[in-house]
């Protein structure tokens, strides 16, 4: 005859699966937010039917790889000041500007030398295909 009555365990609560559960929770937070803000360029574009005139000559600018621009035939390294001052050349003239980018030049890079080329003060600005040799 048994004297003692059996010990009755306490059924714990794992934590396992709700660790499990706040992992996925911060990374669905993480990889659904946005450090930083989305910053957009304005392109002026002409109406439609009309072309812009410009009073001066077309500069051609050839984006390259390595940080390397091609204003007219000379090359410039990426934000020297010698490229500096002939984008102020170009706007002081009010030249027009055909940009162009070579196919192995990132997509980043060419947003950069735009949002520059307006920086420095340039109008007219058009984007051309890109070169591939």
């Amino acid at each position: 005859m048994l004297l003692e009555m059996p010990k009755k365990h306490k059924h714990s609560i794992s934590i396992t699966p709700l660790i499990d559960v706040v992992f996925i929770l911060l990374l669905f937070f993480m990889l659904s937010s946005t450090f930083n803000p989305a910053k957009q360029i304005e392109l002026n574009t002409a109406p439609q039917g009309k072309a812009i005139k410009s009073s001066g000559i077309t500069q051609k600018i050839l984006l390259q790889a390595e940080d390397k621009v091609n204003i007219n035939g000379i090359t410039y390294l990426w934000g020297s000041s010698e490229m500096q001052s002939q984008l102020q050349t170009f706007s002081t003239n009010g030249d027009k500007v055909v940009l162009a980018a070579r196919s192995d030049v990132s997509v980043q890079s060419v947003i950069k030398l735009i949002d520059q080329v307006y920086a420095s003060g340039v109008k007219n600005l058009n984007i051309s295909e890109s070169v591939t040799r």
